[in-house]
């Protein structure tokens, strides 16, 4: 066996130019896979925290029946004793009660439709990026109470694109008109622009508009919210049914979905990402397999006359078959070492830098910031292995067919 492991590690560099090319070709496929995979999961990390961070939050409580009609009638009641059962569950990082109905925004140059959301300043800030948004002006100072002759009940904040639209500057009055909830009579108020945001995607930065909760309240006549949307302390708690808080705040009257339930469209694809990854490796094994058996195969033909004397001299077909599969393992190793440097550089690279894809959308999501690459190093071992294991799987074939030669034949026939 000695022998046979000499023999195998002379061979591998007997044509260099050949064995470097296979080499590169195997560390290129398996920094590719690498890569793709460290992607795949950044994209996912990214698109998950874009959609809960920017608004959506990770969990959001509405009245039965309010998602399905979008109805300002449907809303919940008791929101007060609601926040108290809030308050007391520890795995709820923070919460922003919410008001939802279509509106028109009017001002002395436009008119533009648009969705209408009554928040408290404070809580809003701590569960979405609205605060964090803002390009121009002031944020809601969050004193609202129309009871208060002191209080700025008349702040709105639009998006940049919708300012534009209805050409509005700071100061600007804009009027707001709804509809009102058991009834349906119009209800109309003067605002001032007191703030301008910028979340880099089109139909928030063109669709919604912010005022105080209780403005929103009064406007709509009704003593309670629409929507608590909520920030878990860690996001991967959203996918944990057995959490004692699905079934604290899901009842016959209370309905609380996770992310996931929210957008099924995002919750789809983020599923079938692990596919792609399967999808490409699989290409790049099948690419891999084949570029080693032919090199292997023009390795053996090379070598015919060689083994034919070999065998002649009685050299088992047994031992041949060994060598061969030894060439394609020593040939795994090597490019299994620079394929794993090769892919971790990169995907370390871009795990600092990002992939910009600004403006892009993707499963619904509107990606407003760069994609960070994570790497997985127990992802990074299998994918190695798979390769190597593919990589020697590979040399079967060549080393049948060269155990196989029968020395009379092989003596006679060299390229």
């Amino acid at each position: 066996m000695n022998l046979v492991s000499r023999l195998a590690q002379r061979n591998i560099f007997r044509n260099t130019r050949r064995t470097l090319l296979t080499v590169l070709l195997i560390g290129c496929g398996l920094a590719a896979l690498i890569f793709t995979d460290a992607f795949i999961r950044g994209m996912a990390a990214s698109l998950i925290k874009i959609s809960t961070e920017t608004f959506l939050g990770e969990a959001q409580i509405h009245q039965h029946g309010f998602r399905e009609a979008n109805d300002v009638d449907i809303y919940i009641k008791d929101a007060a004793k609601l926040s108290q059962t809030l308050n007391g569950i520890k795995e709820i990082k923070a919460y922003s009660p919410r008001t939802i109905t279509g509106g028109m925004l009017s001002s002395s140059e436009n008119v533009s439709a648009a969705a209408v959301y009554g928040v408290n300043a404070d809580q809003e800030a701590s569960v979405s990026k609205l605060k964090k948004a803002m390009v121009r002006g002031q944020y809601l100072s969050g004193n609202g109470d129309t009871s208060d002759p002191h209080s700025n009940s008349n702040e709105i904040l639009i998006g940049a694109d919708l300012a534009e639209l209805l050409e509005v500057d700071l100061g600007d009055r804009i009027v707001v008109t709804l509809s009102q909830a058991h009834g349906g009579e119009l209800s109309q108020e003067l605002f001032r622009l007191s703030g301008v945001f910028h979340f880099n995607d089109r139909n928030m930065d063109k669709g919604m508009a912010f005022i105080n909760l209780p403005k929103s309240q009064t406007m709509l006549g009704i003593n309670g919210v629409h929507e608590i949307s909520i920030r878990l302390q860690n996001v991967d708690l959203a996918d944990d049914s057995n959490l004692a808080l699905w079934q604290t705040l899901n009842n016959k009257n209370l309905e609380t979905l996770n992310w996931r339930e929210l957008t099924p469209q995002l919750s789809s694809i983020l599923n079938m990402s692990g596919y792609s990854t399967l999808i490409v490796s699989i290409i790049m094994f099948v690419l891999v397999a084949l570029g080693l058996i032919n090199s292997m195969f023009m390795s053996i033909y090379e070598r015919h006359n060689e083994f034919g004397i070999l065998l002649a001299i009685g050299t088992r077909p047994q031992q041949l078959f060994w060598q061969i599969l030894l060439e394609g393992f020593l040939i795994g190793l090597l490019s299994l070492v620079g394929g794993v440097v090769l892919g971790i550089a990169l995907s370390y690279w871009k795990s600092i830098d990002g992939i910009d894809y600004s403006g892009m959308e993707m499963s619904g999501v509107t990606m407003n910031e760069p994609i960070y690459l994570i790497i997985n190093y127990l992802s990074v071992a299998k994918i190695a292995l798979s390769i190597l294991v593919i990589t020697v799987l590979s040399c079967i074939y060549p080393a049948i067919h060269a155990a196989r030669l029968q020395p009379s034949f092989a003596m006679r026939k060299a390229l």
